[in-house]
């Protein structure tokens, strides 16, 4: 199995300025050429750091990428430290990204400076990739440390991410890569300490050439993913179905997808094969639900409203609550959550509606009520139905995991009603 690592360089994403998206991407290219990312590894701007953590890289792994150093400030000194590695201190100019500087300057009305001009300035030694999005250069060493393929990426998501295909295909013409096949089952509503003791003897029943990966992830689930690395491609994909199979007996409803599904989209397929519609009631969420909703393209056609009631009296005002519930029972309660579902029905005109109340704190608990009780419900045709949840975690979790548990009974309903229907 030929192995990688990947080298981000830049005190930005050390202090925490910036996020490490690039290191995700690449992982999942390489993945794709049948090369395991096996470290990745961040280092500050100093060039004596640069110089001597890529020279202990490209002696250890066959593939290095790094990303960023490359822009026209002071502090990006990778190219200098590339000098120093290959032992060379001769540079050019690269006329084709020249060329590109020349015309982004151009379109943006920027004269062109020393700097930018600089840009263009490569090691003699390197393969350029040119990069039409920026103005910084993709480079590639064949490295005097055992043949390792070292290349050097800009920094800027995008610019990284138009390099790439450049990257793919000079790996596949100097190196001979094994095929890797994944498989992702998606769960939600177990935990995944339970999830394990569900599948603790199926899992010891694996033949070795699988693996198993939990994923955890409070907005989407318990991500199962089955990994086989080598072997003849047909037979590596028999197996991991196989197995995946046996996981749809153990676990049910448990899992709602496979691969990058989501549970809006799950519930999207659901009510776009029903022609069905869709609105929401939320307090404690404060319309993250109606937010996640409205990210799918075409949510329009399904989704047809919602009404964000975080106080009693808009509860009562915008969905027509009868104030004797919310002072009888409350408005963190089953009763409160059922009236807002019907409301919401009624006020968008829709065929199902979800409801959600609830305690996010870190104020507001009860002894009865304790911080992280929420109330979901769902209204559709002749019925309602409820359910409360109890989770531990301040604030900002509190409420991703109200709102995926919402959406998640959102999906149970559904399947449980339309199979009734049909």
């Amino acid at each position: 199995m030929v192995e990688a690592c990947i080298c981000t360089i830049g005190d930005e994403i050390l202090i925490g300025q910036i996020v490490d998206t690039n290191s995700a991407f690449i992982s999942r290219e390489l993945n794709k050429l049948g090369i395991k990312v096996s470290s990745i590894v961040s280092i500050g701007d100093n060039f004596k750091e640069i110089v001597n953590t890529l020279e202990i890289l490209t002696e250890k792994y066959p593939v290095v990428i790094t990303t960023g150093g490359l822009g026209p400030t002071k502090d990006d000194i990778t190219k200098n430290a590339l000098l120093k590695l290959t032992g060379t201190d001769e540079m050019c100019i690269d006329n084709e990204q020249l060329g590109v500087i020349i015309d982004i300057c151009s379109r943006r009305g920027i004269e062109l400076s020393d700097l930018n001009r600089d840009q263009a300035m490569v090691p003699k030694s390197c393969t350029v990739l040119v990069n039409r999005k920026g103005t910084a250069p993709g480079m590639f060493f064949k490295t005097f440390s055992k043949n390792s393929l070292l290349f050097l990426l800009p920094g800027v998501p995008y610019e990284m991410e138009s390099l790439m295909p450049n990257v793919s295909e000079l790996i596949v013409s100097n190196l001979k890569t094994e095929q890797i096949i994944h498989k992702t089952i998606v769960t939600f509503g177990v935990a995944e300490s339970l999830l394990a003791t569900l599948l603790n003897e199926w899992e010891s029943s694996l033949p070795p050439q699988i693996k198993l990966a939990y994923l955890p992830n409070p907005a989407i689930g318990i991500r199962l993913r089955l990994s086989v690395y080598g072997g003849d491609k047909r037979e590596s994909v028999d197996l991991i179905n196989r197995y995946s199979n046996e996981l749809y007996g153990i676990l049910g409803d448990i899992i709602y997808g496979e691969s990058d599904d989501t549970l809006e989209r799950v519930i999207f397929k659901m009510l776009i094969n029903e022609g069905k519609s869709l609105s929401v009631a939320e307090s404690c969420t404060g319309g993250k639900i109606s937010s996640i909703l409205t990210s799918i393209s075409g949510s329009s056609g399904i989704f047809k409203g919602g009404a964000v009631v975080y106080s009693n009296e808009s509860k009562i005002a915008i969905l027509g609550l009868n104030s004797e519930i919310i002072e009888k029972y409350g408005a963190v309660s089953k009763e409160c959550a059922e009236e807002m579902a019907i409301g919401a029905k009624r006020v968008f005109n829709t065929d199902y509606a979800i409801s959600a109340t609830g305690v996010a704190g870190p104020n507001g608990g009860t002894p009865e009520k304790p911080v992280g009780t929420i109330w979901i419900a769902v209204a559709g045709d002749g019925f309602v139905v409820s359910k409360k949840t109890i989770f531990a975690g301040d604030r900002e979790r509190n409420t991703i995991r109200f709102s995926s548990e919402a959406l998640n009974f959102l999906r149970l309903t559904l399947k449980t009603y339309i199979s009734i229907i049909h």
